[in-house]
């Protein structure tokens, strides 16, 4: 590239203040979403009945998941890049970074291994569970232990949102985590980093559904206790926690992409162009200093 050619390329004004303003918009939402959506979690679920006991048990819950991620992540990583979440997998398929031939095969996978870990669990735990269940159903009475239902007071369409928000802000937020042009952490550090953004949606956005973010974390466990339980639990709210995370991946990260990722690519032309500008001048002095 000489410097002709640089001082003639069309600069993008991502590339400047306005890219600078547009991290900051979207960084500045990210905050006060989680932040104040934490908030409002607590806040808004204290004030339901028989809720006295939920802070400290959603604490441990959400940290809980937040760890089994991380742990996941470790076990994979270094093979697939530990998507773990068919949603992540088509997203990564979408935005051109994952072959679309091993997007079935992956889902499949996933699936799978949410099953298996639901039948160990169930039987681990089938001594508990009879206690608890009586002469009930396994769906009706230990359903939520396996999979995630909506409170009663949020609809189909804010159930919805919620999924997809929630999946929206986890796939956004790990291709920000991933991306090795962005403030990249090591790349062992990345499962602890994610465990962490897994704490922190639940605790912002675990309210309305549970935030299963993820159609195998939900399916695989509901699909074995509808075997166990005559269908039981497959309801009208099954697709939800299918289809929502599935396209908030999606869009999560096409605005990562679209946005913070294409700021980040123009900045780094530009730098390249003047990194190149600048040694091609150096190379002229050294030319004029040597005549």
């Amino acid at each position: 590239m000489s410097s002709q050619t640089v001082a003639n390329a069309k600069v993008s004004p991502l590339a400047g203040t306005l890219g600078e303003a547009i991290a900051e918009f979207f960084g500045t939402f990210v905050l006060l979403l989680f932040g104040d959506g934490c908030v409002a979690t607590f806040s808004l679920f204290n004030k339901l009945p028989g809720s006295g006991a939920f802070a400290n048990e959603w604490i441990v819950i959400i940290l809980g998941w937040g760890l089994a991620v991380m742990l996941g992540i470790y076990v994979a990583g270094a093979v697939s890049g530990a998507h773990l979440n068919p949603a992540v997998t088509l997203a990564l398929a979408v935005r051109g970074k994952l072959p679309w031939s091993k997007v079935l095969p992956y889902w499949l996978a996933q699936l799978l291994g949410a099953f298996i870990a639901a039948i160990i669990l169930f039987y681990v735990y089938k001594g508990a569970i009879d206690n608890a269940t009586g002469s009930g159903n396994y769906a009706t009475t230990v359903g939520g232990v396996f999979y995630t239902s909506p409170k009663a007071f949020v609809g189909t369409f804010g159930a919805f949102c919620d999924e997809f928000l929630g999946t929206a802000l986890l796939v956004g937020m790990i291709f920000a985590i991933t991306d090795g042009r962005n403030q990249p952490v090591q790349a062992n550090l990345n499962p602890l980093i994610i465990g962490f953004l897994i704490v922190a949606i639940g605790a912002s956005f675990g309210l309305n559904t549970g935030y299963a973010i993820n159609p195998v974390r939900d399916f695989g466990p509901r699909l074995w206790i509808a075997i166990v339980s005559g269908g039981a639990s497959l309801t009208s709210y099954t697709w939800i926690p299918i289809v929502a995370p599935l396209l908030g991946g999606v869009v999560g990260a096409s605005i990562y992409d679209l946005t913070v990722g294409k700021v980040i690519t123009a900045r780094g032309l530009v730098q390249s162009g003047n990194a190149v500008s600048n040694a091609e001048s150096v190379r002229e002095v050294d030319e004029t200093a040597a005549r």
